[in-house]
């Protein structure tokens, strides 16, 4: 381990004495920012809660499913409940005045089918409205009297009616099928009703918790005490319901029996059907809690389409901070419930809730759709970026290293060219003002002096053979008044021959004529003139 240490540090100490290429080299730079200022964004972003949105916006849609299902359910209950008191107030009143035309209490009612037939005759009509005009399927009234008291179930058999709705479907909600599910068969004959395949004379009592305790109670009037059923079995079907249990109390106090509404789990779930959103499917719940348990077995499901929910689970609830987690075991759910006032008076004070729940896996399957899409977004974000970077470092170097291959092939830049960066452009002045004065140094003419002799010189070839003589005259020294003599000329003569050899040369004067002659003289370039 030691000695693979020791060749990683010999290998990064040869890696910092190779030259790394200037653009190569720039854009590490430009990389390392980048990937600083992209963990900085995604820094901020997660501490500002751009990650845990879909949280808050899951706890925003629950929380407004929840209110408006709880203002639904209240709303729906609150009716159940005033309708049903006032069918006790109804059916008491008739109850009442029947027993006393006939003079008799409601214990003389036992074992006598031709007064009980008649007491369900008077009910029936109250019975029929109620369940017409309510918002649910099935309507009830029991009375704390049996046909015969002789059997063995009669301490908890008890007469009375009971008409609900079948066929229920999500197809043809409108007109249901009303039909006869307890009560004395001669009133169905009447009546032309169709006997439930299920039907029984009498209901037992024992499958109605709190039934019989509500009988046997004290009660000066029905608002006192009544309440919600847990959900129960209804006998010889594969159906269940939770019933509204509400007094029929006397005048004197009589409790004679109770009656109300029936919300069956099938209703239910045709009222609540499961609500399809981007989370997920939430289904609508109405289910007592106890210990921080939410019995849906007790209680009533809507729809649960889209999950895994048989309306039978007892969900364990671990509160969250924007939404709770109901632990089913096998499946988890996440939703919000609030306790809803349903029952007043009730004996083991059950509280009840409503609550939304969504499975825990849809959930995390939109999470995670959202978390790829933000990783791709990042992603080809990032990859901007470096494409950015690269080329913007090629291009900023280019130039250089465009000037470095000139420099390097000896072609340096024109005076008044531009590279475009200054640092480049002030080292080919530099680079351009050392060649000039090493080229002085060497004894060479600079470019533009070199030129100007060099057209100089070609422009000899312009003279005359007479020409010629003359400018050779001033080579050697002589002034124009000897020329005349020497070329056996007049002097006018001379002075046109002057005036055509400025001309040709390019100068303006003899003085600058005898310049040019002086340095090509010291360049040692005279005899080029000849």
């Amino acid at each position: 381990m030691l000695n693979k240490f020791r060749e990683l540090r010999a290998l990064n100490a040869f890696a910092k004495k190779q030259s790394v290429g200037m653009q190569r080299k720039l854009m590490l730079y430009w990389v390392s920012m980048i990937l600083v200022v992209f963990a900085a964004v995604i820094l901020l972003l997660s501490i500002a809660g751009a990650f845990s949105q879909n949280d808050e916006q899951l706890h925003e849609v629950m929380e407004l499913q929840l209110k408006n299902t709880q203002d639904s359910l209240a709303s729906r209950l609150d009716r159940l409940t005033a309708q049903s008191l006032n069918l006790s107030k109804e059916l008491s009143r008739e109850i009442e005045g029947e027993l006393v035309r006939e003079g008799i209490s409601l214990q003389e009612v036992n074992d006598d089918p031709e007064r009980l037939l008649k007491l369900q005759q008077i009910m029936y009509p109250l019975v029929n409205t109620t369940l017409q005009t309510a918002n649910c399927n099935g309507a009830y009234v029991i009375l704390d009297a049996t046909a015969n008291t002789t059997l063995a179930a009669a301490e908890h058999s008890r007469s009375g009616l009971h008409l609900r709705y079948t066929n229920l479907s999500a197809s043809n909600p409108v007109a249901p099928t009303v039909v006869y599910f307890r009560g004395i068969p001669d009133i169905a004959r009447q009546k032309d009703l169709e006997l439930h395949n299920r039907w029984n004379l009498e209901f037992d009592t024992d499958l109605i918790p709190g039934c019989r305790e509500l009988m046997e109670m004290s009660l000066e009037r029905p608002t006192q005490c009544y309440f919600w059923s847990r959900r129960i079995d209804l006998k010889g079907t594969w159906e269940s319901a939770m019933l509204l249990c509400v007094p029929i109390v006397g005048s004197a106090g009589t409790v004679y029996g109770v009656c109300g509404v029936e919300l069956s789990a099938l209703y239910f779930q045709l009222s609540y059907p499961a609500a399809e959103g981007q989370f997920g499917s939430a289904v609508t719940v109405l289910a007592p809690i106890q210990d921080s348990r939410l019995l849906l077995s007790d209680g009533l499901v809507g729809s649960v389409n889209g999950t895994y929910l048989d309306g039978q689970e007892t969900l364990v609830i671990h509160q969250g901070r924007y939404y709770n987690e109901y632990d089913a075991g096998s499946e988890r759910y996440i939703g919000l419930h609030q306790t809803i006032p349903i029952s007043k008076g009730e004996t083991d004070n059950t509280a009840w809730a409503a609550a939304i729940l969504i499975p825990r896996d849809s959930y995390a399957a939109y999470t995670a759709e959202v978390q790829r899409t933000w990783v791709i977004a990042a992603l080809g974000l990032l990859v901007v970026l470096l494409a950015l970077s690269f080329f913007l470092a090629r291009r900023f170097v280019r130039p250089i290293t465009d000037s470095l291959k000139r420099f390097q092939q000896e072609e340096l830049p024109e005076q008044g060219m531009s590279s475009g960066i200054s640092e480049v452009d002030e080292l080919a002045e530099f680079l351009n003002a050392r060649a000039r004065n090493q080229r002085l140094e060497q004894g060479e003419l600079p470019p533009n002096i070199a030129e100007l002799f060099d057209q100089f010189v070609a422009r000899k070839d312009l003279l005359t053979e007479a020409e010629r003589n003359i400018l050779r005259y001033y080579i050697d020294g002589h002034e124009i008044a000897d020329i005349p003599d020497l070329a056996f000329i007049s002097m006018s003569t001379v002075r046109k021959h002057n005036r055509s050899i400025y001309e040709k040369l390019g100068v303006a004067s003899r003085d600058e004529l005898m310049l040019y002659i002086d340095l090509l003289r010291r360049c040692g370039r005279l005899q080029e003139l000849f």
